[in-house]
């Protein structure tokens, strides 16, 4: 879908290719989004984000070759269980029962490398690599929160909400957007068009909020924004995108398209791995460096 929305700015009307357009202000949860507990994402995907370094001895039985891949392969290894100790050590414990089930994978395809350097042979004695690498892994509550669609829990891995009011919209409607986060995070919001553009809603030049307060809900827009939101030709599907961390996002260099919107020219997954290019640096010597990353995805439609 490539929805057009009528924004009204110093008594001059301008027409966008997206759906909508917003600035955000924070409120508390109120009693008109009574199903906000229940919102489950279309798509998600929880990871780690860990920065180690690989360290492989030379020897007479391996190839240089060989011994950068094993240095690859022993950096990999070491996200993946740094990840899983990262995630674990902010599980919540009580009443000695783990309240949520964390799935992990044991095998290196759970481990995508974002960043890598080859540091070559050192002292002539180890090959040295680094990696910054996301690690995927799952998460399903259980006992008292089992069914639930999110676990809003302080203690919980982070989880950022995203939901409109209804999933399918008609023509002359209003388009309301939520935002809630269980802790404090770091957020770019995108609004992924049938056509396939790449519309950045936060942040924008009229509010350059990229961090959201624990429990509050933000809502798009909201009544000090400039711009009404309202359903038009053409129709079809977006996805709005939230990408969340605990830690400020990767650098994205976005193209303006006017009235303080940016638009993100390559692909999807070109942004997913920018946003994902984080500082993130160990608590102290000798240690890997971590930090928690969320990416939810909520498609609506609309019609005539």
């Amino acid at each position: 879908m490539n929805n057009k929305i009528s924004t009204f700015l110093a008594g001059q009307a301008l027409i966008f290719s997206l759906f909508f357009l917003a600035l955000v202000v924070p409120h508390e949860i109120c009693a008109q989004n009574p199903t906000s507990r229940d919102v489950v994402p279309d798509r998600e995907k929880r990871s780690c984000i860990q920065v180690v370094d690989g360290y492989v001895y030379l020897s007479e039985n391996m190839t240089l070759a060989q011994t950068r891949a094993a240095a690859f392969a022993m950096a990999k290894r070491q996200a993946l269980e740094a990840g899983r100790t990262y995630i674990q050590s902010k599980t919540k414990v009580k009443n000695l029962e783990v309240e949520y089930d964390l799935i992990w994978s044991d095998s290196e395809g759970a481990v995508s490398i974002l960043e890598q350097k080859d540091h070559g042979v050192e002292d002539n004695t180890r090959y040295h690599v680094w990696i910054k690498a996301e690690v995927e892994y799952g998460f399903k509550p259980k006992g008292q929160h089992a069914g639930q669609g999110y676990v809003m829990d302080k203690d919980a891995p982070l989880t950022v909400k995203v939901w409109t009011s209804k999933k399918q919209y008609r023509d002359g409607e209003s388009i309301e957007i939520y935002i809630q986060g269980n802790r404090d995070f770091y957020a770019r919001i995108v609004d992924i068009t049938s056509g396939g553009k790449i519309i950045q809603l936060l942040p924008n030049d009229y509010r350059r909020i990229n961090f959201f307060e624990a429990g509050k809900v933000y809502k798009i827009p909201d009544q000090k924004d400039r711009f009404d939101l309202k359903v038009t030709a053409p129709y079809g599907e977006d996805q709005i995108v939230v990408y969340a961390s605990e830690v400020p996002l990767g650098q994205v260099t976005m193209e303006p398209v006017g009235q303080g919107l940016s638009r993100y020219r390559r692909s999807r997954e070109s942004l997913a791995t920018m946003t994902r290019g984080i500082n993130i640096v160990p608590v102290h010597s000798g240690s890997h460096a971590g930090a928690e990353f969320y990416e939810a995805t909520w498609t609506l439609t609309t019609r005539r």
